[in-house]
């Protein structure tokens, strides 16, 4: 698969150009302003039209979400989903993704920090899934004023680099994946790992394979620490096939550009694939009967790798209640990369590994 540790910072746009809305807040505008220019120059140099960027502004970061809500509610369209990069299973928005960008920082913050910052993960994450617009997560939470500057990439001891970047090519990711679905496209590479014919032989001899072969299965994995996230999307398709449970043919991979943007891949695939709505080849979609989503966070500079896990495991519980599918978290929340490694089933020194995959397919059992 071609995918590195972090997504790459250009990204290509298609056909027809993107319309990208920015909701930026106005507090800490030293690091904001400097985000919002990366994330506007990521986008250009990958080929969206400036003319097709709007920013927005809101006083506090904490009132982004309910700022986005009042947006894309204010901007449905009523042009036809065959002229659009991708059809959106609630209702056809002007844009085609959004970027949240703010900065909580912990050392500003009068009451409780770690709510504050999960409210707003949590709440971004749910207008995602309700409405079915990517939005790529930019708000910082940082522990002091220094560590915003540095992911702005104007740290005054250590310089960083601006995360704007990271989230223009992220925004664009998001709408790639969503319309490579809509064409009937899945990421196939990976299958060049397996031998098919010694998979499907043992496949025979599965107690499943009688009840449950061709299930139609969706793999949605996190671009970030691939080295880690891959080896545990081999180690389930290899389970799904052995086990009779699935085929080569019945499983689609999707790459999704974090682990926070797990969940509006997952909803998305649930809501296209049950809807009846036609792709853009006029074909129906057939619903997925399990949706895993495999990434990995290990812990850095901030707690946001720690947000990020818990809003995305509570925000797949709920689209399990929501579409009626099995949708299986295995995203690794870790301290260490040697942590990480374990658990995908990689030796670490004399210790061998333990593959959280069988894990996740005995949830599917």
């Amino acid at each position: 698969m071609p995918y590195v540790d972090a997504p790459k910072t250009q990204f290509k746009v298609g056909e027809i150009n993107p319309k990208i809305l920015i909701v930026a807040s106005e507090a800490n505008n030293e690091i904001i302003d400097e985000l919002v220019s990366g994330t506007i120059d990521g986008l250009i140099k990958s080929g969206v039209l400036a003319t097709n960027i709007v920013v927005e502004k809101t006083p506090q970061p904490e009132d982004i979400p309910a700022a986005i809500k009042t947006i894309i509610s204010s901007n449905i369209t009523t042009s036809s989903p065959l002229t659009r990069i991708y059809t959106n299973p609630i209702a056809e928005c002007s844009y085609d993704a959004v970027v949240a960008i703010g900065a909580l920082i912990e050392d500003q913050v009068d009451g409780d920090f770690d709510a504050l910052s999960m409210n707003s993960y949590n709440e971004v994450l749910d207008l995602v899934v309700a409405t079915q617009v990517p939005i790529i997560m930019g708000i910082l939470t940082c522990r002091d004023y220094e560590q915003g500057l540095e992911r702005a990439g104007i740290g005054r001891v250590v310089k960083g680099a601006n995360h704007g970047y990271f989230w223009a090519t992220a925004a664009l990711s998001e709408i790639q994946v969503r319309s490579m679905y809509c064409k009937n496209l899945s990421d196939t590479s990976i299958f060049d790992s397996f031998n098919k014919d010694v998979s499907s032989t043992t496949a025979a001899d599965s107690s499943l394979a009688a009840i449950s072969k061709n299930k139609k299965v969706a793999i949605v994995c996190a671009q970030w620490n691939m080295e880690i996230n891959s080896e545990i999307v081999l180690k389930l398709i290899d389970l799904l096939v052995s086990s009779g449970y699935s085929s080569y043919d019945s499983i689609f991979v999707y790459s999704a550009a974090g682990s926070f943007e797990l969940p509006g891949i997952a909803s998305y695939l649930a809501a296209m694939s049950s809807s009846g709505l036609p792709l853009l080849d006029n074909r129906k979609s057939s619903k997925f009967d399990s949706i895993f989503c495999v990434g990995s966070l290990i812990q850095g500079g901030t707690k946001h790798f720690k947000f990020i896990g818990d809003s995305v495991d509570i925000s797949i519980q709920k689209i399990c209640t929501l579409f009626n599918i099995k949708c299986v978290s295995g995203v690794l929340i870790c301290t260490s990369l040697d942590e990480a490694k374990y658990h995908a089933g990689i030796s670490v020194g004399d210790k061998p590994g333990n593959n959280i995959a069988i894990n996740l397919f005995d949830q599917i059992n």
